[in-house]
C-alpha cells in the first residue's frame, strides 16, 4: 500500500512542479531562442518541489538524525536557485554574467556527473532486485542495530529474508553477524539468532555467530574467518540497496563466490537510502581502487 502512497505522491508532486513552472515563467519571454531553458525550468520545478517534500516525509519516518537527510532541502535550494537564474536569462536580465567557458564547463561536468550517478544507481538497483542463489554453502546475515534486544526495522526484513532462504535451501548454513553496540544488550549475531530460532523456528545447530564486528567490512572479514574457505558459495543477507556495495565489500575481503540474497528495501525512507548508496559505493571506489 506504501508504494501506491508514493506513486501518489510523486504524481502531485510532478503536476504540482508543472503548474508552478508555468506561474514562475508567466511573465518571462517565450522565445524560440530560449526553449531549452524554459524546458530547464519545467524539469527543475518538479524536482524542487519534490525533494522538499520528501525531506518532510524523512524527517516524519526517520527524523533529524538521519544521514545525509540534508540532501533532500540542498537539492531542492539548487533547483530553486536554478530556476530564477534561468528565468533572468529568458527575460535578457541574467543577474549574474557568467563567462561562456565557465557555462561550458559546468554543463560538461553536470552531464558526466549525472551519468555517473546514472550507472551507479543503475548497478545498486540491479543487486536489490536479483534472484538469490539455490543452494549456496553459507549465507551470512549483516547486522543493522538493535533498540535494547530487539532488531531495528532494517534488521527485522534481513531476519526474514533469512529466515525464508533457510526453509528454501536446508542445507545452507547461516552466519549470524554484529557485535555489540554501546547501547545495545545484546550482540547484533546474537539477536538475529534468537529470532531465527524462536520466531521462525529455524535449527539452531545451523547458525554459526560472528559478534565482534563493528562494520559491513569487518561483518565479512570475520565471517570469511568462520568458513574458512574463500571459494564457498556464500550468499550475503542485507537491505537491497546495500547489496551492490556490499558485494564489493565482499570481494575485497577476499571472497570469491559472493551472491546478493537481497532483504526487503523499506519504504519509503528506502528511496532516501538508495540514492544515499550512491555516495557509499563512490566512497568505496575512491578508497580501494
Amino acid at each position: 500500500m506504501i508504494k501506491v502512497y508514493i506513486i501518489i505522491f510523486s504524481l502531485i508532486a510532478f503536476i504540482a512542479g508543472l503548474v508552478w513552472a508555468a506561474i514562475f515563467l508567466r511573465k518571462a519571454k517565450k522565445g524560440s531562442k530560449h526553449w531549452f531553458c524554459i524546458l530547464l525550468v519545467y524539469l527543475y520545478a518538479p524536482m524542487s518541489l519534490w525533494s522538499a517534500l520528501y525531506f518532510l516525509v524523512c524527517l516524519k519516518y526517520a527524523g533529524i538524525h538521519l544521514s545525509f537527510v540534508w540532501l533532500w532541502p540542498a537539492l531542492a535550494l539548487f533547483g530553486l536557485l536554478r530556476m530564477i537564474m534561468l528565468r533572468a536569462e529568458i527575460k535578457d536580465e541574467p543577474f549574474i554574467k557568467i563567462p561562456k567557458v565557465i557555462r561550458y564547463i559546468y554543463r560538461g561536468c553536470f552531464v558526466i556527473g549525472l551519468a555517473v550517478f546514472l550507472i551507479v544507481e543503475g548497478l545498486i538497483v540491479d543487486a536489490m532486485t536479483g534472484v538469490p542463489k539455490a543452494d549456496l554453502d553459507y549465507v551470512v546475515v549483516l547486522g543493522a542495530g538493535l533498540i535494547g534486544d530487539q532488531p531495528t526495522n532494517p534488521l527485522r526484513v534481513r531476519i526474514q529474508k533469512a529466515a525464508e532462504y533457510m526453509k528454501d535451501n536446508p542445507d545452507t548454513v547461516l552466519i549470524a553477524s554484529g557485535g555489540q553496540g554501546l547501547d545495545e544488550k545484546i550482540s547484533e549475531a546474537e539477536c538475529i539468532k534468537r529470532s531465527l530460532v524462536n520466531d521462525y523456528g529455524i535449527d539452531e545447530a545451523r547458525i554459526l555467530l560472528e559478534d565482534r564486528s563493528t562494520s559491513t567490512e569487518e561483518n565479512l572479514r570475520y565471517s570469511l574467518k568462520i568458513i574458512g574457505d574463500a571459494d564457498a558459495s556464500v550468499g550475503i543477507i542485507t537491505n537491497g540497496f546495500h547489496e551492490y556495495r556490499a558485494g564489493m565489500i565482499a570481494e575485497n575481503e577476499g571472497f570469491r563466490n559472493a551472491y546478493s540474497v537481497p532483504a526487503t528495501t523499506l519504504l519509503p525512507v528506502g528511496i532516501h537510502y538508495t540514492i544515499r548508496e550512491f555516495f557509499g559505493v563512490v566512497h568505496f571506489m575512491i578508497k580501494y581502487h
